[in-house]
């Protein structure tokens, strides 16, 4: 007699094999992966058909239907758009217009402006689309919706032996980049004016808060909240990452998963789960709405969310099965995020050790107090950090010794910040005086966090630089991590089945 595979365990399948299809197209040849797109359908719905009532070879079945789904996604979005704009890159000098499609990126000594195409001068019956990564002097200055007008040379981004700045972009879907070319604004509010309001209203906010708070701590609030990290400064930003809390002030999901799981835990030990979600939904909506609503910042609030709402279920297979959905959603709207983008990677990663293996470390940490979320802090901690762990070590040939402990001694601290931070800017917005007299608590959290930041980064060989790690042990060390969570969570649910046949017995 054959168990029969359960529903949520034939999901699971499916998502693993479309989310696989999509990384395997990025190494298979094109020609080869059509000939993929059939036959594993194919052989996946034979197996299902003749197998039926066999869960393995239905689950081979599933997994092998959603692979090639999954290569047929990838290989639809990897072409470039319909007129695309390019067509033109590395040829001779174009004029053409576009508007400004996202928030200015300025960068000290200039500002890259990602400009939508939508046609070229002199070519008036040939409709343009695409995106262009524009790098233009500080000044003068433009915003989003600004329409403009562009004469220069269009090139296709570098690829080198150990970068691909053209992989790099097309996350985004940009294709082209151009340089210090001849701009001129020929209109404006050309987009949508919610979006327009949102990035007004950030500014505005970030400007009032510069009025209340000094530096570093004005610009640590503004990171924390809106992700504006470049203000920091390059000395200040090193330090951040010699202490492997960059996260902190970045927009990712690998910060909001682990600040909504101290969150979320200390709402609902005190509130119960119900209104703890609710609590977590609409502080994670005004991160959103602070910072612009930008897709990356949408992707990061889902994958908090679901930290929360996961660990509310308590049950391994259906919270895998959320993610794995956000992922593929995500994933199927842009598939280049799953192979280039270095912050979905992280913050898919982060959040799968939230949830898979925060539960089972809080079982060995009980020795450390529950006071100011400190165990929760560690364990949260300790199982993001083990699952990104390999990644931030093969990206960014560097290993922070004093990560762990910088962590625990800060993220306590960051949903006070972050809220205490918040409330002071709003009441920097309403009356200026009030905001005076209640940002000395905010400018002693934020001192506490930079202190300590201070005081790790002083420690000798508190970071040590790494050798590039083959991808292939990286494959390996996922494989072991995934087979330890699995028997955690199957000695954790014979443990549940036990205590259910036998209460009577501790």
């Amino acid at each position: 007699m054959f168990r029969k595979l359960h529903k949520s365990e034939a999901l699971l399948y499916g998502f693993l094999g479309f989310l696989v299809g999509v990384a395997v197209f990025s190494v298979l040849d094109p020609q080869l992966s059509r000939i993929f797109i059939f036959i594993l359908p194919s052989l996946g719905i034979a197996l299902a058909t003749v197998f039926w009532g066999r869960s393995r070879a239905l689950a081979v079945g599933v997994f092998l239907i959603f692979l090639g789904l999954g290569i047929f996604r990838a290989q639809g979005a990897s072409g470039l758009p319909v007129n695309s704009i390019a067509s033109y890159n590395d040829g001779e000098k174009l004029t053409w217009r576009g508007v400004v499609v996202e928030e200015p990126d300025e960068r000290g000594d200039k500002t890259n402006l990602t400009v939508s195409a939508e046609t070229v001068i002199g070519e008036p019956d040939s409709p343009t689309s695409g995106r262009v990564l524009l790098t233009v002097a500080p000044y003068p200055e433009y915003a989003y919706g600004d329409e403009l007008e562009i004469t220069g040379k269009l090139e296709t981004p570098f690829e080198t032996e150990d970068f691909s700045y053209k992989n790099y972009l097309a996350k985004s879907r940009i294709f082209s980049t151009e340089r210090y070319a001849q701009v001129d604004k020929v209109g404006e509010g050309k987009v949508s004016p919610v979006v327009a309001w949102l990035f007004k209203l950030k500014a505005y906010f970030i400007e009032r808060l510069s009025l209340i708070l000094p530096e570093p701590q004005n610009s640590l609030l503004a990171g924390l909240l809106v992700g504006a990290k470049r203000a920091m400064g390059e000395e200040w930003l090193e330090k951040f990452k010699t202490a492997g809390v960059s996260h902190i002030i970045a927009v990712s999901g690998f910060n909001i998963s682990v600040i909504t799981k101290i969150l979320g835990d200390f709402l609902r030990r005190h509130f119960g789960p119900r209104p703890a979600f609710a609590l977590c939904l609409l502080v994670v909506a005004a991160f959103v709405v602070l910072t612009g609503a930008q897709a990356s910042v949408v992707r990061a609030a889902v994958m908090g969310l679901l930290t929360v709402l996961a660990l509310n279920l308590g049950r391994g297979t259906q919270s895998l099965n959320l993610l794995l959905l956000a992922a593929v959603v995500m994933v199927a709207a842009n598939p280049s995020i799953l192979v280039f983008d270095v912050g979905f990677q992280l913050s898919f990663l982060a959040t799968a050790g939230l949830i898979l293996l925060s539960p089972v470390l809080e079982r060995p940490l009980a020795f450390v107090p529950e006071f100011f979320e400190l165990r929760t802090s560690l364990a949260s901690t300790l199982s993001a950090q083990v699952f990104v762990l390999p990644l931030l070590v093969y990206y960014f040939d560097q290993l922070s010794l004093v990560s762990p402990l910088a962590n625990l001694l800060i993220l306590p601290v960051i949903p006070f910040a972050m809220l205490l931070g918040f409330i002071s800017g709003l009441l920097a917005i309403v009356w200026l005086p009030a905001a005076y007299l209640s940002t000395w608590i905010t400018w002693l959290v934020l001192t506490y966090i930079l202190k300590i930041i201070d005081w790790s980064t002083a420690i000798p060989y508190a970071a040590v630089a790494t050798a590039k790690i083959p991808a292939v042990w990286i494959g390996v060390y996922y494989l072991l991590l995934g087979a330890l969570v699995f028997w955690f969570w199957a000695r954790r649910r014979e443990e549940r089945i036990w205590k259910f046949l036998h209460p009577k017995i501790n």
